[in-house]
């Protein structure tokens, strides 16, 4: 749980060098965890979707995406997700009618509304679970630093206003792996948001190998709010990108609140944020992932921003379909 730091994007400060220590310990210590596990092969393909910040990347959206253009070619996708922040540790099958995101994860609870979703900390044994349920494609949820299984397509997610903050490795900065390691790996990278030609040059430059596709944000019911008085809430990763959402459909903004990433609502704060609505003369407006932490008692006070990512060109459609095939016509695997 946690709120991105300003520091994050300075590429010097005191900050910045006090954590810096730190950084080279959990890259290390990451670096091993990840290179002493021997992945092995799934009998259905792989797609992984991940991103190397802390959040905020659009992860989510994409897996989403991902999982859409399966189902629109007739395939079965089940997603694998490893429920960061629910208690529940074996393998189960999210149900959004039984389960809450105490036990699974509010991520993984907003991926079982799109395809059959997988908790647990073992993706093997997830990825044998959902085999055995029927899905014959896999979606690898924040994958890129789990490397249990052999993965046929590494789509990594960039955010074009984010991209890498100050390319610091944590708590020095954003980064979960160094820039380069991540876009190593890639076989895809998905930019969202307006194009770079700065960001496109530094993927190529460092894997010219990688393919780059872009996708928006789209607001699918934006035509219901445009010019309402609001006070915006999220808790996410960078939540100024909500707020700016919100200014780009039109809201009369009259507070904006951030909490920590995947921030659990109490009865008390929903209290507090109605009554801080009703005094402004104005109705809370929040994301889908806080919408699901919200007591279920207050959740009729609230509008809800529901966002999909928009595909710019066929790319990334067609090589899906690609690898797909591949593993369909043979037993040969990705990196």
């Amino acid at each position: 749980m946690f709120k991105s730091p300003r520091f994050w994007n300075a590429k010097d400060s005191l900050l910045v060098r006090a954590f810096s220590p730190l950084s080279k310990a959990y890259s290390f210590f990451n670096a091993i965890n990840y290179n002493k596990t021997i992945p092995v092969p799934a009998t259905v393909p792989v797609l992984c979707v991940g991103n190397i910040v802390m959040g905020g990347a659009g992860k989510t959206p994409t897996v989403e995406l991902v999982c859409d253009i399966l189902k629109n070619d007739g395939l079965v996708p089940h997603i694998l997700s490893s429920g960061y922040g629910g208690y529940l540790k074996n393998v189960v099958k999210v149900d959004p009618e039984l389960h809450s995101y105490l036990q699974v994860g509010d991520e993984a609870l907003l991926s079982a509304r799109v395809a059959p979703t997988w908790v647990g900390k073992n993706r093997i044994n997830s990825s044998r679970a959902a085999t055995i349920s029927g899905a014959n494609v896999l979606v690898l949820d924040d994958g890129f630093q789990n490397n249990s299984l052999i993965q046929d397509l590494k789509i990594l997610v960039v955010d074009s206003g984010q991209e890498f903050g100050n390319e610091k490795i944590f708590p020095a900065g954003p980064l979960r792996v160094s820039v380069e390691s991540g876009l190593r790996k890639s076989d895809v990278v998905l930019v969202i948001g307006d194009k770079s030609t700065a960001l496109e040059t530094k993927i190529q430059q460092i894997n010219p190998n990688t393919v780059i596709c872009n996708a928006k944000m789209k607001v699918v019911n934006e035509e219901e709010f445009a010019g309402q008085q609001v006070i915006g809430f999220c808790g996410l990763g960078y939540p100024g990108k909500f707020y700016k959402t919100l200014k780009e459909i039109g809201f009369d903004i009259k507070d904006f609140i951030a909490f920590s990433d995947h921030h659990p609502y109490t009865i008390t704060e929903a209290q507090k944020l109605i009554k801080a609505a009703r005094n402004a003369g104005a109705k809370l407006v929040t994301t889908m992932k806080d919408y699901i932490k919200i007591p279920d008692v207050f959740k009729h006070e609230l509008l809800v921003i529901n966002i999909k990512l928009q595909l710019e060109g066929d790319t990334l459609t067609e090589i899906i379909r690609s690898t797909i095939g591949r593993r369909t016509a043979g037993p040969t695997h990705g990196k």
